[in-house]
């Protein structure tokens, strides 16, 4: 607070002070230098405004689509790197999900169970290991001013619900990742529907509360399953 501040503050209460006789001058004097005290704690934690909420796309669109694209090409990445990986000489083929044209990653070769565990589970294990850098580096994520890295999980959010949806429905392209899953373990595709939706529901209340070990426990322990299960079949 400027000093200009205080001594208007200090004016203004002594004008407002009763008349004290001259004998109590000083114990005046130890109010008035009190009060001035007092009143810029007030004024200073009157300044302290909680983190207020950045609005529709967290303040900024561009960032926040800019985020959500890069988390696509992450999850897309992963599929990539695991087919080159084993060697599969991938190729892009068109699919699509009703009316909506899309592609998908698709190895050029004949795969074994382990193989196609692996490629069509390592989008999901780029999303959540993604998720988990975000959410360990940027714990109050909900509260900073980071709409690229909130681009990234409300992405990465959506498309594990969307994939848990459509192996609870067993609906979408014969290529869909939880169908490739399901087929490679022997699962059914509502089984890995659970797999893939149990650590997106968990970072999403990690997000909300950050705060909650048990969350961010179990969150770690989910994806290390989904690992487990996809990777050591």
């Amino acid at each position: 607070m400027r000093a200009i501040d205080l001594v208007a503050v200090a004016l203004t209460l002594a004008a407002l002070m009763p008349p004290l006789p001259s004998s109590a001058e000083t114990i005046s004097l130890g109010y008035l230098v009190t009060d001035v005290i007092t009143a810029e704690a007030l004024i200073n934690a009157a300044e302290i405004q909680p983190p207020q909420k950045s609005g529709k796309w967290a303040g900024d669109p561009t960032k926040f689509f800019a985020g959500a694209f890069s988390a696509f090409l992450v999850h897309e990445a992963g599929h990539a790197i695991a087919n080159y990986a084993i060697d599969t000489d991938p190729y892009l083929k068109s699919v699509h999900y009703g009316p909506i044209p899309f592609f998908t990653i698709e190895p050029g070769r004949q795969l074994d169970d382990d193989e196609h565990a692996i490629t069509s589970s390592a989008g999901f294990a780029a999303q959540f290991l993604t998720d988990e850098w975000i959410l360990t580096q940027h714990p109050n994520l909900r509260n900073e001013d980071e709409p690229f890295l909130k681009g990234m999980g409300t992405f990465n959010f959506w498309l594990g619900i969307g994939y848990a949806a459509t192996a609870f429905a067993g609906s979408g392209p014969d290529e869909r990742d939880t169908k490739g899953m399901a087929d490679s373990l022997g699962w059914s595709e509502f089984e890995v529907g659970l797999l893939v939706l149990t650590p997106t529901v968990l970072d999403a209340y990690r997000y909300k509360h950050p705060n909650a070990k048990w969350a961010k426990t179990a969150s770690r322990i989910s994806k290390l399953a989904f690992v487990g299960f996809a990777w050591t079949n």
